[in-house]
């Protein structure tokens, strides 16, 4: 088989052996003279590619223990049965950390989960004493990292942030104009969305209100001749950027719902959300808006993604998920897709969803590539994904922390989560 090591550029290892014991490869060379132990369970992968798992940067964790009848258990089926292997849950029911636990201890069968705490933002967080009190009681409770939605004014943002740095807890998430991209960046938080972009796009004086979906008339004052600058700080900063692209060009196509009720992966969810995500599609404001506006919107957000990677800033795939025609798992696929439409080449969307979501989360010494010593999260693929990125899709079957999970039993994944949506409520 083809190995993408995702270690050194765009190469490739042709002819490739990979030994898996436990949860780690301990071995990797040519087949020719790789020696396979005696009683080795084989999988063949002539003519199939190797790559690592995938991460699915920003998710929503649903209630539930990891049952196929609960939210949750059926997410981390579709995650599996899309070859996501790792998940960062930046908004999660009180459950999460539970679920955690019981995936960690090998209770579930899920991808590797963390888990953020209950966001921060204007109506949760008091003042800059309370904000440090909250970062303190998350990093008791446990949690992986801090979500922020923002709106919380520079003081008690910058007392919130003082003190995840001093608990050691990454920030991730909204930038209000009360405190704005550049001092997002100086403080070092990771950005969702390319939240404080579009307005740092606009003129020096310029104080028009820009919203997180805008489609007003100051889209046309924005000026992307500003953005090498801001994205070459942003590397500075060392700051990672999710940028969401499928779903905020999906809001900016509500007057395409057919298309979007078409996709196939509507199957996996409940039909109650279809129609209520149909119905929040619908709203005039939405549908309605100019198509000059809507294409620019969408056109700046991709010169800003475009920009990011000229500068060699961190991309990462979040699908933020599961929302408005988001599918869990389905999702993460989609993403890919948008930033490779956009301009990233498809080799640097296989590094940010897999290799770089690793180094983001300082942690690429334990997984996110194919090397000796890492952890065996895997994905075999049909297809060469370096071609296309949609050859992500093209699993032949994943390895889940040294375990093999075969085309079949994905597919039964699949099937019990198509039944349990459809399952009446009790």
């Amino acid at each position: 088989m083809t190995v993408l090591p995702m270690t050194t550029g765009t190469d490739a290892l042709e002819d490739q052996t990979v030994l898996v014991a436990g949860e780690r490869i301990v071995a990797m060379g040519p087949s020719a003279s790789t020696p396979v132990p005696e009683g080795t369970t084989r999988v063949d992968g002539r003519g199939r590619w190797l790559m690592p798992g995938l991460a699915d940067m920003h998710l929503h964790l649903q209630p539930g223990t990891g049952m196929a009848s609960e939210p949750a258990g059926q997410q981390l089926r579709l995650l599996l049965a899309n070859g996501v292997t790792t998940a960062r849950a930046l908004g999660a029911a009180p459950t999460g950390l539970e679920l955690r636990a019981r995936v960690a201890k090998g209770e579930v069968l899920g991808p590797r989960l963390l888990v953020a705490g209950p966001s921060f933002h204007a109506k949760s967080v008091k003042g800059p004493e309370h904000a440090r009190e909250r970062v303190r009681e998350q990093k008791a409770a446990g949690f992986d990292l801090l979500k922020t939605h923002g709106g919380l004014g520079r003081e008690t943002y910058d007392a919130m942030m003082d003190e995840a740095r001093a608990q050691g807890l990454r920030v991730s998430g909204h930038v209000t104009p009360d405190v704005g991209l550049a001092h997002a960046l100086a403080s070092g938080q990771q950005l969702e969305h390319l939240d404080g972009w579009l307005a740092a796009l606009l003129p020096p004086g310029d104080v028009a209100k820009v919203d997180q979906l805008d489609f007003s008339d100051a889209l046309q004052r924005m000026d992307p001749a500003r953005i090498p600058a801001l994205a070459q700080a942003t590397k500075k900063a060392g700051v990672w950027s999710s940028p969401t692209l499928d779903l905020f060009e999906l809001l900016a196509s509500a007057d395409r719902l057919d298309t979007l009720r078409a996709r196939p992966e509507l199957r996996y969810a409940p039909p109650a959300a279809v129609e209520a995500w149909t119905k929040a599609l619908s709203d005039p404001e939405l549908k309605d808006a100019p198509a000059a506006r809507r294409k620019r919107f969408v056109e700046l957000r991709r010169q800003v993604v475009r920009g990011l990677h000229a500068a060699g800033a961190g991309l990462l795939v979040g699908s933020d998920s599961p929302q408005l025609f988001m599918v869990t798992g389905f999702a993460v696929h989609r993403e890919m897709e948008a930033m490779a439409e956009a301009g990233v080449p498809a080799w640097a969307v296989l590094e940010a969803a897999t290799r770089d979501a690793a180094e983001a989360l300082g942690e690429s010494s334990d997984w996110g590539t194919v090397a000796p010593g890492q952890r065996a999260d895997l994905l075999l693929l049909d297809a060469d994904p370096r071609v296309d990125v949609r050859h992500t899709r093209d699993l032949h079957g994943v390895l889940l922390r040294g375990r093999w999970l075969p085309r079949a039993e994905l597919d039964a994944m699949l099937e019990e989560v198509a039944a349990a949506v459809k399952a009446p409520k009790p």
